[in-house]
């Protein structure tokens, strides 16, 4: 059998296999590119810009966007702008007038913002705060001593920030105005005051101190709180100070006009401290003594003949009449002819009459255990080596200070330790 084709059936044959081929692969690659496409657009979210980049030419002419609302905080507030400048970095550098103390302060106030500057060396004070820019207000810049409780010299402006990110302003010792504040209105200023030691406030100043190193009374607490409030009510301000140390300066004693001893005991004071106490008592300074005051510092002589005499000893808590051997003092003047309270009654190593003005005298027949006999001061006064004394054997318990007569009695010590007539 011939099985050879002639040419132009051969031919025709490969034309349609050829054909066949080209229709199959033109199919696999339709699907496959319809594949892709379900891909493409399931996975979109996936894709980068770079990966699957938009040219202009791809984009319909009449393919619209949907619009994004603006982001709103919930307060709807402004948002504020990252490319903006809000705040700046203002460093005060402040040189303040020439004055020396522990207890100085430098405080600004820029609208209803207030901070405290931190001190540099010598006049130096600084202090750097994020403010708002482009934003005005008065500066106040207050220079004190004594933790604040004292105005030296202020200086008043207007400040307004600017809108780089930081800036600084400088506030001289020229600019300050210390003759505004004379707290006794004599005409000089506090700071020469205190430069020259003759500060004093525009009122009467106690100062409250009960350190103890021997026995410390239950009643200190309540001593101080009836001290104060007296104080207070008087218009005598106050401050107290539990601890010496750094309390009893020449400067610092300078602003006092009595020094209260609540219920001292033991030695409290060192050399040092005892001569400035001395120092300050001559200058016209003035001591009152509570109690366990005379109970205090009994290796220091002048200190004995200041409080009047040292304690000795104590029989229990009881009831006793006392004599008012002075009626016209403001510490007795609102007793009769004697007082009957309960305490702990002091008998003292001597017996200080003829050095002091006797206030009160025990009737050592209205209670037991007194040592002294029928010459018993227990509470006195006196002037001191240029200072005033005044000195009260009561106060031992916590009802003592809640008692109307004694309260009174306290006050009246008070009253005439600052002055106060």
């Amino acid at each position: 059998m011939n099985l050879r084709q002639p040419p132009l059936t051969r031919f025709v044959i490969s034309l349609a296999v050829c054909v066949w081929v080209v229709s199959a692969c033109s199919g696999s690659e339709s699907d496959s590119a319809g594949s892709d496409a379900t891909q493409v657009l399931s996975d979109s979210d996936d894709m980068t810009d770079a990966e699957n980049p938009i040219t202009n030419d791809e984009v319909p002419g009449d393919a619209t966007f949907p619009l994004l609302d603006p982001v709103v905080p919930p307060d709807n507030s402004s948002v504020a702008d990252p490319l903006i400048q809000n705040s700046t970095r203002v460093k005060f550098d402040i040189t303040v007038p020439a004055y020396q103390s522990d207890a100085l302060q430098v405080n600004l106030t820029w609208g209803e913002l207030g901070f405290t500057a931190a001190w540099i060396g010598d006049e130096f004070w600084s202090v750097a705060v994020d403010l708002p820019t482009d934003t005005a207000h008065s500066l106040t810049v207050t220079f004190s001593d004594n933790n604040g409780a004292i105005t030296l010299a202020s200086v008043e402006s207007e400040f307004k920030t600017g809108t780089n990110a930081s800036e600084s302003f400088d506030i001289f010792a020229s600019q300050f105005d210390t003759s505004r504040w004379d707290d006794d209105n004599d005409g000089v200023s506090n700071i020469d005051e205190l430069i020259a030691g003759t500060y004093h406030s525009g009122s009467p100043r106690a100062l409250l101190f009960s350190e103890t190193r021997g026995f410390r009374h239950e009643s200190i607490q309540h001593a101080l709180d009836t001290v104060e409030e007296l104080a207070m009510s008087a218009g005598i301000q106050s401050d107290r100070a539990g601890d010496s140390m750094g309390v009893f300066t020449d400067e610092n004693l300078a602003r006092y006009d009595a020094v209260v001893w609540v219920l001292t005991s033991g030695d409290v004071l060192d050399d040092a401290e005892q001569t400035v106490f001395e120092r300050y008592i001559r200058a016209g300074g003035a001591y009152a003594g509570i109690h366990a005051a005379s109970d205090t510092e009994y290796d220091w002589p002048w200190y004995g003949g200041l409080v009047g005499a040292y304690f000795a000893n104590h029989p229990e808590i009881q009831s006793a009449r006392q004599i008012v051997e002075d009626s016209a003092h403001p510490s007795t003047s609102h007793l009769g002819s004697t007082w009957v309270r309960t305490d702990e009654w002091y008998d003292y190593r001597s017996n200080p009459r003829g050095q002091v003005n006797v206030l009160l005298r025990l009737d050592e027949q209205s209670y037991a255990g007194g040592g002294m006999g029928e010459d018993h001061p227990s509470a006195w006064y006196h002037e001191y080596e240029g200072g005033r004394s005044w000195y009260t054997g009561g106060g031992h318990t916590i009802e003592s200070y809640s008692e109307p007569e004694f309260r009174i009695h306290l006050l009246g010590g008070l009253r005439y330790a600052v002055g106060v007539e």
